[in-house]
């Protein structure tokens, strides 16, 4: 049993070099921290037994509630996720909060990179793997929470960034108000375009003073977050 399980974590790392190689590097992500992260981080602790042969392949992957096996949450391909870490930059001493975390992978990889990570989920049942998975050997600096995604989690505020883990159509006042002078805020904007088709774009936002601007590094097609949906009423 040793040997099987010892055989399996070689593939498993095989396979991870094989993606930092081929979909992280070729797609314009030069930071040695960020490529550093993903070589050490195990995405498959961080995904159920039906989808780990898909750990570290580029196809996109979407997370069912242990609770209900709904399906509550689309993974953000590894690649989109770097170079948006990329282009966050965080300080190795920044306060992180990541918004629609599933069960903490990208927690983890943040782990790496930065002094402590806060995930933050609206099932329930994700925010139990994270816990599980990240929060037990983070020596107390990550930690798990459960809540509605547009509030963010102001009991950790302020933050140096927050990431969020999909498309927002609206609904980022709360997660601006989160962030500490200058702080940066990371997430797809999606809109729609005159020949009615979906646009998505890695957008980083910056904060200072009471204003926020953006500016776009590159383009992404992720499912909108429910909760930043832009019939829910929020307006940024």
């Amino acid at each position: 049993m040793q040997g099987e399980v010892a055989a399996t974590e070689q593939v498993f790392s095989a396979q991870r070099r094989a993606m930092v190689d081929g979909q992280i590097r070729t797609f314009d992500v030069t930071d040695a921290r960020v490529v550093r992260a993903f070589d050490l981080t195990r995405r498959e602790l961080f995904l159920p037994e039906d989808l780990r042969a898909f750990s570290y392949s580029d196809a996109i992957l979407t997370l069912k509630s242990p609770g209900t096996g709904r399906p509550v949450r689309t993974l953000m391909q590894p690649m989109h996720l770097a170079r948006m870490l990329q282009g966050v930059d965080p300080a190795p001493d920044a306060h992180v909060l990541v918004v629609a975390g599933g069960a903490g992978y990208a927690a983890a990889v943040l782990l790496e990179m930065v002094g402590s990570v806060v995930t933050l989920e609206s099932d329930a049942g994700l925010t139990a793997l994270a816990a599980d998975v990240l929060v037990k050997g983070s020596a107390g600096r990550a930690s798990a929470v459960t809540g509605p995604l547009a509030e963010g989690w102001a009991a950790r505020a302020p933050y140096d960034a927050i990431v969020v883990l999909g498309a927002v159509e609206s609904g980022l006042d709360a997660l601006f108000a989160q962030l500490k002078p200058r702080g940066t805020l990371a997430a797809v904007a999606t809109s729609t375009e005159d020949n009615g088709r979906r646009s998505g774009r890695v957008t980083l936002y910056t904060k200072a003073g009471e204003d926020v601007s953006g500016r776009v590094i590159f383009d992404a097609t992720v499912p909108v977050l429910a909760e930043f949906k832009a019939n829910a009423g929020f307006v940024f």
